[in-house]
């Protein structure tokens, strides 16, 4: 190879590496993702007991969690991350002492993740939820909203609202079925 091309090839290169963007990777920490539904909304208590059974975490990408702009999101314990939340809007852990009469909820995570386009995030959050063994039902949350500027906070927010409205949607879910068994 001339000098010239050797030349050409280096610069090329270097030119290239410019434009590579380096990947800032964010393990998903739960004190930054409250159990909160969406702003402006209002979080209801659930209206009889209810138990958790299991949260299994299902998702077929395993922690990888999405990103936006430049951040890549891993989310390691997302089982956690849901039982914890749903412990905070009302239900009884797992391991508590049973309640009388409560109504026992499996949840499966299915999809928890967030993804982009150069204008728009859309936070994914999907459960399959069953209550006392029944058939499951599909819990699902996308909200799209505008990307300002990709920044991590931004990000954080995005997945918070998503599972703030999964939230919701279950604990209204679940208060159907509070009125159903006291109708029957």
């Amino acid at each position: 190879m001339s000098r010239t091309a050797t030349a050409w090839a280096i610069a090329a290169a270097l030119a290239l590496s410019g434009c590579a963007v380096k990947v800032h990777k964010v393990v998903v920490r739960q004190d930054r993702l409250p159990a909160a539904p969406p702003a402006g909304k209002k979080m209801p208590g659930l209206a009889c007991a209810f138990q958790l059974a299991d949260v299994v975490d299902a998702r077929p990408a395993g922690n990888r969690a999405g990103g936006l702009g430049k951040h890549q999101f891993l989310l390691d314990d997302a089982a956690t991350l849901v039982r914890t939340q749903l412990i905070k809007v009302g239900m009884s852990a797992p391991d508590a002492p049973a309640v009388a009469g409560a109504r026992r909820v499996a949840v499966q995570i299915k999809q928890l993740y967030l993804s982009q386009n150069t204008i728009t995030k859309v936070p994914v959050a999907v459960y399959s939820v069953q209550i006392d063994g029944g058939a499951p039902f599909v819990i699902r949350a996308q909200a799209a909203s505008m990307n300002w500027n990709g920044s991590e906070d931004e990000a954080y927010r995005s997945l918070s609202d998503a599972m703030g409205d999964a939230n919701l949607q279950l604990v209204h879910t679940l208060n159907k079925h509070c009125k159903a068994n006291q109708a029957g």
